[in-house]
């Protein structure tokens, strides 16, 4: 059983269309709170097709889950993924970050992240979006809707799906484990990367 001020959630607010996100949040949000449903609320008009670089890909996450707070009062997450400074060849791995916001509180999760080839990485650092970029998506459609770069990496064992829950388990731990009193708050957080303090 989770901490109580997760338990207590009943709405998440979710700023996505991906239908693989939103399955991914509920199956998350369901292991550790009793909530009711996942309400599916507009993405911000503002966010980049594809962010870049730890700042980028935290921000635009984090503006996904102030609208899903905005909508719900209870809760709001945001998920995006791309490419993020590391120690690798290229000098960016691709993982998946999950923001969410409980109770005016902000919490991150990333997910498992991978090496990108350079072919991709060089297109994507400029904002071209991975899921365009990969030629397998012929045969099966929007891998960005489906399985995900990962699930045509890995041979389906691991999913764009699989990512997200990951991420968003890994942003739930302070509620599940009840140092949630020591995340920011919404302003403080807003402060620490730069953002003007969304209206709520």
């Amino acid at each position: 059983m989770g901490h109580a001020s997760v338990c207590s959630v009943r709405s998440v607010g979710a700023a996505t269309r991906n239908p693989g996100k939103i399955r991914a949040i509920g199956k998350a949000f369901k292991r550790f709170c009793n909530i009711e449903k996942i309400v599916v609320v507009k993405v911000p008009y503002n966010l980049p097709p594809q962010p870049v670089g730890s700042l980028g890909i935290v921000s635009a996450a984090f503006l996904r889950a102030i609208n899903g707070y905005k909508e719900t009062g209870e809760a709001g997450v945001g998920v995006e993924a791309g490419p993020m400074e590391f120690y690798v060849p290229g000098g960016f791995i691709e993982t998946q970050v999950s923001v969410i916001i409980i109770n005016d509180k902000v919490s991150v999760g990333l997910s498992s992240s991978f090496p990108l080839p350079r072919r991709l990485l060089s297109k994507m650092v400029y904002g071209v979006e991975l899921g365009s970029l990969v030629e397998e998506k012929r045969s099966i459609g929007d891998i960005g809707e489906s399985i995900g770069y990962i699930g045509l990496a890995t041979e389906g064992v691991v999913t764009r799906e699989d990512l997200t829950f990951q991420s968003v388990v890994m942003a739930l731990v302070p509620w599940i484990k009840g140092y949630d009193h020591d995340l920011p708050s919404i302003k403080e957080f807003s402060n620490q990367i730069g953002l003007e303090e969304p209206g709520l």
